[in-house]
């Protein structure tokens, strides 16, 4: 409120309260304006380790917000723990049935390109839960495509622990901001007025909000932390065809080892929402597969004993199938004509 007061033209020469004259205005006027004072939550002993901008950005999403117009919304966002600010956050509609659907990758990976855009930088790392979108399957250790495509652009992809959501305490915190200050029956009318809503705070917060998150001690955090203005591997959306190398994805298959599998009753095998033929013959077989990055082939290999590292002859090679350029960016790439774009490249802690 004193952030929109001190905005606001109507009030330039006027001396306004403080922020315990405000408080104590609206517990008398309007308490059920003033949200309940908490407690801060016991640091985690897995706290972000970041120790400069742009080196981590931790990425979170809040489900089912219902909107007026009976709507169901889900918003993306992206917050620099270290910097104190945020960097994106988009609303989607998932209303599916009487329900809501989960968001997908491609929505996820729609939401690090805005940020990727807006502060013009890539981060060092994404932090994320692990929601099947962003992480895979539970029950495989197969990477996600979100986790493929961050490896293609140099970007480490690092879950929390399941269930532990203290682990990303700057993102929770992020919710609880935006829930204040833009999820209000204002700025629910529909999915538009939600993401103009979350686009102004959003650039009241980095800007005028006095933070007290990081070390801003009650400055916003572009004034506290200008460096957040500074790329720290510069990044636009017209270079990304150039910054993304698939044999960064190639070399981070192979660094993961072999996965367990089970050659089916057809004669295949089943690996990343694919499936390949290793032979009718070999069905029923426990193998393992792993990846060679310098053929560009998956290898299946015959599994000698159940629980043991032992491993039999090559039974079957055959190439990626859905680990290409276009379906890990959506990209296609420039014709031969296309004029190359020249991009300078800062090594990560080399930025003043």
């Amino acid at each position: 409120m004193l952030v929109e007061l001190k905005r606001d033209e109507r009030f330039r020469d006027l001396r306004l309260p403080c922020r315990s004259r405000l408080v104590a205005f609206f517990k008398a006027q309007c308490p059920e304006c003033v949200a309940p004072r908490q407690s801060h939550p016991k640091r985690s002993e897995h706290a972000c380790p970041a120790s400069a901008v742009h080196e981590i950005w931790q990425l979170d999403s809040q489900e089912n917000i219902s909107l007026l117009n009976g709507e169901i919304a889900t918003i993306c966002s992206v917050r620099d723990p270290f910097g104190a600010a945020m960097l994106a956050s988009w609303a989607f509609s998932v209303k599916q049935g009487k329900s809501y659907r989960k968001l997908t990758w491609m929505e996820v990976r729609q939401v690090l390109r805005q940020a990727f855009s807006e502060w013009q930088t890539l981060p060092d790392s994404v932090w994320t839960d692990n929601e099947h979108a962003l992480a895979g399957n539970a029950a495989d250790p197969f990477p996600s495509r979100l986790t493929l495509w961050l490896a293609g652009l140099g970007i480490r992809h690092v879950f929390i622990r399941p269930h532990c959501p203290t682990d990303q305490p700057h993102i929770e915190r992020n919710h609880r901001t935006l829930d204040n200050l833009a999820i209000d029956d204002s700025g629910r009318t529909d999915l538009a007025t939600l993401q103009q809503a979350l686009d102004r705070e959003r650039q009241v917060y980095n800007h005028l909000f006095p933070c007290q998150a990081s070390d801003c001690a009650g400055r916003p955090p572009l004034e506290a932390h200008p460096a957040l203005l500074r790329p720290r591997r510069p990044y636009r959306p017209e270079w990304e065809w150039q910054l993304f190398h698939m044999p960064q994805v190639y070399d981070f298959l192979a660094r993961i080892g072999s996965f367990e599998r089970k050659i089916n009753a057809v004669g295949q095998v089943h690996l990343g929402g694919t499936r390949s033929s290793v032979g009718k013959r070999h069905a029923g077989k426990p193998v393992r597969v792993h990846f060679d990055a310098e053929h560009i082939q998956w290898v299946v290999s015959l599994k000698v004993a159940e629980g043991l590292e032992i491993i039999g002859d090559v039974m079957a090679r055959f190439p990626p199938k859905g680990l290409d350029f276009h379906s890990l960016t959506g990209l296609n790439y420039p014709t031969p004509s296309s004029e190359a774009i020249p991009i300078q490249l800062t090594l990560p802690g080399l930025v003043p």
